[in-house]
């Protein structure tokens, strides 16, 4: 019990440096973040104004914690508010320390999204489950992408009712590029990049870079940093 409680107060002190830190984060989300895990018992640490409804469907395993704001990135401001809506059938899994940046738009209608250690998605990023979305350890999510698991409406092709969703998996080191939009059953393999401005309807090979409407291989990558 005291070195969990050490490690969490150590964990805390890091917070308010970072919240410290960040220039543009204003006097309101600064108390926010400094108040949130303490009255909620989460390992939630806010930077920015912020809506999180559905509190009690987020999970985390030993050690992880969800970032959400907590600096400035490209065009957000201290006024970008962050959103994040987990509906009683849905839940949103920590699996590490994870990161939110600020104006992103998350909603859990149903299903599990899943954040591996080290995931980041960038500002006013968009995220809508319906049934698992799945991002990897150390994976980049870029400002302003959408991944959109369902198509919301039910569609008949040649007669046969389709899928109305199906599971993006993002795996581990995957770059989705800024603009993008990932679509259902789409799986991006490991250390892929998707170029910004694509639109993603078919699994991207692992190392594999891909660009276009609707995107196709264009070339390899050995890494990305």
């Amino acid at each position: 019990m005291v070195a969990a409680f050490r490690s969490d107060l150590r964990e805390y002190v890091r917070h308010v440096r970072a919240l410290r830190a960040a220039r543009e984060t204003s006097a309101r989300a600064f108390v926010a973040g400094l108040r949130y895990p303490l009255a909620h018992r989460q390992p939630i640490w806010i930077g920015s104004p912020t809506v999180i409804e559905g509190r009690e469907r987020i999970e985390f395993t030993d050690g992880a914690a969800l970032r959400v704001g907590m600096g400035a990135f490209g065009l957000s401001t201290k006024r970008d508010t962050s959103i994040i809506r987990v509906h009683p059938e849905g839940r949103l899994r920590c699996e590490g320390v994870v990161s939110l940046q600020r104006g992103v738009r998350v909603v859990v209608d149903s299903g599990v999204l899943e954040l591996a250690p080290g995931a980041n998605v960038n500002g006013f990023a968009k995220i809508l489950v319906r049934e698992r979305v799945s991002i990897g350890a150390y994976c980049n999510v870029s400002w302003n992408t959408q991944l959109l698991d369902n198509d919301f409406h039910p569609m008949v092709v040649d007669g046969v009712e389709q899928p109305m969703s199906g599971p993006i998996i993002l795996e581990d080191r995957a770059w989705i590029g800024t603009g993008s939009i990932v679509l259902k059953g789409v799986t991006v393999g490991e250390s892929a990049v998707v170029a910004a401005g694509s639109v993603v309807t078919r699994d991207v090979p692992p190392k594999a870079v891909v660009a276009g409407s609707p995107a196709k291989v264009v070339g390899h990558i050995d890494s990305w940093r």
